[in-house]
């Protein structure tokens, strides 16, 4: 878990240092997210904060239409709109984003993670990582990959 420290070094604006492992990477400086698990019940991210995150898992508008559930259509007036996500895809792109953050921690670079998740794994049945994400239910199989890969194991 990360800590926030303000250190004031003169009369002016503290300066913010942030000490610690993040649970999340992209989703981290939102204000509407918070870091404590227990005040998490009825966090939601507005659709325009996910753009950062979808790219990064290279997803295409079909790709982030088949994680929102929602035909692609629907995706251009929610970023016109600039609509709030329920707190079902909430929970899910948070899981999402806390299992980026401990892959970029175990691999050490955004890029190595990156190349991971677009990467066919054996222990995946040789699916793409990225590509497991897409499905609630699968978000777990990665973060269990990643885990094993934390102790040692070789995916």
């Amino acid at each position: 878990m990360s800590q926030t420290w303000k250190i004031r070094f003169s009369d002016a604006v503290p300066e913010v240092i942030e000490v610690g492992i993040r649970p999340y990477h992209f989703f981290q400086s939102s204000p509407s997210v918070v870091n404590d698990p227990t005040e998490s019940y009825g966090v939601v991210l507005d659709f325009h904060e996910t753009g950062q995150f979808f790219d990064f898992l290279n997803f295409t508008t079909s790709d982030i239409a088949e994680v929102m559930e929602v035909d692609p259509s629907t995706l251009f007036r929610w970023k016109k709109e600039d609509r709030k996500l329920s707190k079902a895809l909430t929970k899910n792109l948070l899981e999402m984003d806390q299992i980026i953050a401990k892959g970029i921690r175990i691999f050490g670079s955004e890029e190595l993670m990156s190349e991971w998740l677009h990467t066919p794994n054996a222990a995946l049945a040789h699916q793409k990582p990225a590509y497991l994400l897409k499905n609630p239910y699968q978000i777990s199989l990665v973060d269990q990959a990643l885990e094993a890969i934390s102790w040692g194991n070789i995916l």
